[in-house]
């Protein structure tokens, strides 16, 4: 059996995902709240997957209506020297997202152990992953 075929499928999903981060970023709704993402020290790329189990469109950013919500995310952190490729899934719950407010969703790796912290407009914590799952990637 031949599995390249196969493995057009994932590359080609991923560039699909990739050629939607270089538009602009649309306005943020008054009405939702505004989740951006930041990676540690550009180590990866941190991409936006899930909003309580379902597909989002962009993966640059969340945008959620008020209330409790869970954010699914994958990093896939680039290669370095010999390695491959790894990707890590984490998520994140947090119950009081505010109409029209902007929080942030900010990597951290230490080692092999990668989490995420979700800071509020003033840069306060309100909520923290477990750490995330890693996989090659």
């Amino acid at each position: 059996m031949n599995l390249k075929p196969l493995l057009l499928i994932p590359t080609l999903s991923l560039a699909l995902l990739l050629t939607a981060c270089a538009g602009p970023m649309p306005k943020q709704d008054p009405g939702e709240a505004w989740i951006g993402l930041q990676e540690e020290g550009g180590s990866g790329d941190l991409m936006a997957e899930r909003v309580d189990g379902k597909n989002i469109n962009d993966g640059r950013y969340f945008e959620v209506t008020p209330g409790a919500h869970r954010l699914d995310v994958t990093l896939f952190e680039d290669p370095s020297g010999d390695q491959n490729q790894v990707d890590c899934q984490g998520n994140v719950n947090y119950q009081n997202f505010k109409a029209g407010e902007r929080y942030k969703l900010v990597e951290s790796s230490l080692g092999t152990h990668v989490s995420a912290t979700l800071e509020d407009a003033s840069g306060k914590e309100v909520a923290h992953t477990a750490d995330f799952t890693c996989m090659p990637g």
